[in-house]
C-alpha cells in the first residue's frame, strides 16, 4: 500500500490554516507548535508544494494551501459524521 498523509497531519494543517497561528493550532490540538510545525511540513514536503508563508508571527496560506483546505475540511467532517453515527446507533 502507498504511503498517504497522516491524518494528525491532516488535522494540524486545517487547525492552523483556520487559526492562521502554529501556536493555537497546537492548543486547540493538544501538541506542541513545534509538532504542528513538523506536521504541516512534512505534509508540504509530500505534496511537493507550500501551504503557507510564514511570518514572524502569523501564517498565511498560498494557493495550493487554500484549494487544498476545503477538501481536506469536507473529509474531516464526513470523519466526524461517520464516527457520531456509529456511536449512535451502538447507543
Amino acid at each position: 500500500m502507498e504511503h498517504r498523509p497522516y491524518l494528525n497531519h491532516l488535522r494540524s494543517f486545517e487547525a492552523a490554516a483556520r487559526h492562521l497561528n502554529f501556536t493555537l493550532a497546537a492548543e486547540e490540538l493538544n501538541y506542541t507548535q513545534a509538532a504542528i510545525s513538523n506536521h504541516v511540513r512534512s505534509l508540504e514536503e509530500y505534496l511537493g508544494k507550500p501551504l503557507f508563508i510564514r511570518h514572524a508571527r502569523s501564517l498565511e496560506l498560498t494557493g495550493p494551501g487554500q484549494a487544498y483546505l476545503p477538501g481536506i475540511r469536507r473529509a474531516l467532517l464526513q470523519i466526524e459524521d461517520a464516527t457520531e453515527a456509529i456511536i449512535a446507533r451502538n447507543s
